[in-house]
């Protein structure tokens, strides 16, 4: 927010000053331009004033978002902890079986293996291997 501000007050002030400059080297009498002047500055200041306050709201706003939005995102960051950690835990007991599983078909396919092997005739170099018929 702090670029934004200097770059709009240095338009605003680089304005005020051309603009200064402009109705200086015109070629009115200096009554008339300091005239002019008072009431451009009249003109301005109150467009001015409103856009300070405007910022300043819009500044509050944001600082009061953050300052509410902290407190839900820590505690949706913690909510998301305990649930993940309840799934953990409710799934533990599957994935525990699941794996159990696996070491029992791994053992039952090693002993089909070799009982497979065990019965199975020699084969002559060349011959097709068929499996056996169930």
């Amino acid at each position: 927010m702090g670029k934004f501000l200097s770059y709009t007050l240095g338009a605003i002030i680089g304005g005020a000053v051309g603009g200064t400059v402009v109705l200086l080297t015109t070629p009115k009498n200096g009554a008339e331009v300091r005239n002019e002047i008072k009431k451009k500055a009249s003109s301005i200041q109150q467009p001015l004033k409103d856009a300070a306050d405007n910022l300043g709201v819009v500044k509050d706003r944001v600082i009061a978002l953050k300052d509410d939005s902290v407190p839900v995102l820590k505690s949706t960051v913690s909510d998301l902890g305990s649930l993940l950690k309840e799934w953990k835990e409710d799934v533990q007991p599957y994935l525990t079986r699941i794996k159990n599983n696996v070491v029992q078909l791994e053992a039952a396919k090693e002993k089909l293996t070799n009982k497979l092997q065990a019965h199975s005739p020699e084969k002559k170099p060349g011959e097709e291997q068929t499996p056996p018929s169930l």
